[in-house]
């Protein structure tokens, strides 16, 4: 059985992506740096009951997931690293997930970051990866309609967050173990058509930005 999921709240975890005008990170990278940043966030000892962060992330589940892809750079994205949060590394992409609170209560330093920009070159796109055993977990990437970067590492992050609440818990030490390591696929039509049928996260939007309400944005599964 898939779990599905649906952001339907005003409280929201910020994702911010580095995206530096020389040499930038390809999208494939960036949307695994998000899936990770955020499992390794909800992970974290100060995300857990009573830790620190714990009351944020509480209501944030209690209330959906929602969750807002920015980009910085320069002396913006070294602010980013102030606000509480964790930030993951892959593929020489970087994306810090911050601790969700009300977006009313959105730090300046985050509300002032774009949402939108240049989409960035992907020349290390896959259209097919398989799981393996006790390996990555593999995101996909829905084909249609197109998704913008926000969108898709929003997408991604959503994935992966519902992967470590559903897979079985022998599966989820060996993930944890290599630090929630993620690769994500983008699927022709007709591979996505075949892999909604099999896979274990599937992730529905709640049509607040840019796509139709109940649109199948991501998909997850693990070996």
């Amino acid at each position: 059985m898939c779990a599905v999921v649906r952001c339907e709240t005003q409280s929201a975890m910020q994702l911010v992506a580095r995206v530096e005008k020389v040499d930038p990170p390809s999208r494939t990278a960036v949307c695994r740096a998000a899936a990770v940043a955020v499992v390794r966030l909800l992970s974290d000892d100060r995300a857990l009951p009573g830790g620190e962060w714990a009351a944020d992330v509480d209501r944030w589940l209690t209330g959906g997931v929602r969750k807002l892809c920015r980009r910085a750079r320069g002396a913006a994205w070294e602010r980013v690293q102030a606000v509480a949060g964790i930030t993951a590394v892959v593929a020489g992409a970087e994306v810090r997930a911050l601790v969700p609170r009300s977006t009313v209560r959105t730090p300046s330093a985050i509300g002032r970051l774009p949402l939108t920009g240049r989409e960035p070159a992907d020349p290390d796109a896959a259209a097919a990866i398989d799981p393996r055993p006790s390996g990555s977990v593999v995101v996909s990437i829905c084909p249609d309609p197109s998704l913008s970067l926000g969108k898709a590492c929003a997408a991604a992050g959503h994935a992966a967050q519902l992967v470590a609440m559903r897979m079985p818990a022998d599966r989820l030490t060996l993930w944890r173990s290599a630090r929630f390591p993620v690769l994500v696929e983008h699927p022709d039509v007709e591979r996505w058509q075949h892999l909604r049928l099999h896979s274990q996260v599937e992730v529905l939007d709640s049509g607040l930005t840019e796509v139709p309400l109940d649109t199948c944005t991501a998909l997850a599964r693990w070996a």
